[in-house]
């Protein structure tokens, strides 16, 4: 108490101490404390906010941006699906409908459950690090928010961070999680640029998609835009990962911008600390390169070589059935499968969820670039039969996106939401009956006396 009234006379003002007693001034300075107190504790109140509070705002916008995604930036035509439905089987919507369920169910199931489930254990695999068995039900949970967020985000902004976080919760440390995170992004773009540029090559060779003759010229500068586009980002994503001055470089434009707009961070790391940290320290190089320069990474390239011949050959499939009718051959199919590869890789670089909206354009173009469609444009007389071949494609178009891309989503939607449900229930359950059990029903009465307080204590 002694100690604690000489800190209180050595904090007031020299004019108290000295005797010269002014209550205004004493007053002012006691709000102006009492004011800088009460700042400094609702600043920390939400330094200190719990986790639970910034999860909550956090799905809140996630829900808003889906269903803006949805409804507005691309929406499914629900009208066209059951016209397709209806359309495409003479037999009845019914049995098609059934037909496409079934067919799409299985492509899921191998191409994105199956493979994407055996790419991420290669190389879990290897790190013998876990410190539990990973269920059945926690792989369904990683790849379904995957690839839900690949739809919903541009650039598939999201899938990455929840990849890495999802690793670490299976015992995977950060740098051993981001180095494999960056070994997949990179051997997903090599894989698609494997298949990809024969393909481009095969239909240059074919048809001369840069005739200047062609009235769709312009799209085929654009298709080799993208192309280019998608090896730049391959080499920029592989650079990130392995060269450590990137790193620095991107450190030293943090630091320079906080600088400038004078903004204060806990984590900002001085030029010294950044220089140490990127360009002495060479863990997370080391880890890239013990992670990625093996024979995993081979086996990555064909997994995922696999998935995107999948991928495509569906849609190959869908056109020679629609578009060909009684006219189907290999050459078709293959023309098919080339054009749908370069369509979908010259699209990697566009901000929108899963190229929807620029994707059906490239592959409308290309078609005709082909001479598919270009053949019956030329006939100003036979406006039916070019109508009937432009629904035809949009046709092949829209069933290939709902494989591919609608099923996927309605399917990852579903088990996120029973899994929400279950999850919710059991935490309810465990809630109820620990209320039951009481809040003191299992303590030993060893620990139970430390709650106890003794008069005598109080009076000490």
């Amino acid at each position: 108490m002694f100690n604690h009234n000489i800190l209180s006379l050595e904090s007031l003002a020299p004019y108290s101490r000295e005797g010269y007693y002014n209550p205004e001034q004493l007053h002012q300075s006691y709000l102006k404390t009492k004011t800088a107190s009460l700042s400094s504790r609702v600043w920390k109140k939400l330094r200190q906010l719990n986790k639970k509070y910034f999860l909550n705002i956090w799905g809140v916008l996630f829900l808003v941006a889906v269903f803006l995604n949805l409804f507005y930036l691309q929406p499914l035509e629900w009208s066209k699906f059951s016209s397709t439905f209806q359309k495409s089987n003479s037999k009845g919507s019914f049995e098609a409908f059934v037909t496409v369920m079934v067919y799409g169910t299985i492509f899921f199931l191998i191409n994105d459950v199956f493979l994407g489930k055996w790419a991420f254990s290669i190389y879990i695999s290897r790190t013998r690090k876990l410190r539990e068995k990973i269920s059945k039900v926690e792989w369904l949970k990683l790849l379904s928010i995957t690839f839900f967020i690949r739809s919903i985000t541009p650039f598939s902004i999201g899938s990455e961070p929840y990849i890495i976080f999802w690793l670490r919760k299976r015992g995977i440390s950060l740098r051993q999680a981001s180095a494999i995170v960056s070994s997949l992004t990179v051997s997903w773009l090599l894989a698609q640029a494997i298949i990809t540029w024969p393909s481009f090559i095969t239909l240059q060779a074919q048809h001369n998609l840069v005739d200047p003759t062609k009235k769709e010229l312009k799209y085929s500068w654009m298709v080799i835009a993208g192309l280019i586009v998608d090896i730049v980002s391959t080499l920029f994503v592989f650079t990130i990962s392995y060269c450590k001055r990137v790193h620095y470089a991107f450190g030293l434009t943090r630091l320079k911008f906080n600088q400038i707009f004078k903004i204060k961070s806990s984590t900002a790391l001085s030029k010294a600390e950044l220089r140490h940290k990127y360009l002495d320290n060479k863990s997370f190089k080391k880890e890239f390169k013990r992670v990625f320069f093996n024979q995993t990474t081979i086996k990555i390239l064909l997994l995922f070589t696999i998935q995107n011949i999948l991928n495509y050959s569906l849609y190959a499939l869908l056109a020679i059935l629609i578009l060909e009718g009684d006219q189907q051959n290999f050459q078709s199919f293959l023309n098919s499968f080339h054009i749908i590869n370069v369509s979908t890789t010259s699209n990697n670089f566009l901000p929108t969820p899963g190229s929807e909206g620029t994707i059906q354009l490239t592959i409308t173009k290309m078609n005709s670039l082909v001479g598919q469609g270009a053949a019956v444009a030329a006939q100003p007389a036979a406006n039916n039969q070019n109508d009937a071949k432009e629904e035809s494609l949009n046709k092949v178009i829209f069933l290939w996106r709902w494989f591919q891309k609608y099923k996927p989503f309605l399917c990852s939607v579903a088990f996120m939401t029973i899994y929400f449900l279950v999850f919710k229930c059991r935490l309810a359950f465990m809630n109820k009956k620990l209320k039951e059990v009481g809040p003191h029903r299992n303590i030993s009465p060893e620990l139970n006396a430390w709650y106890t307080v003794n008069d005598s204590l109080v009076l000490l």
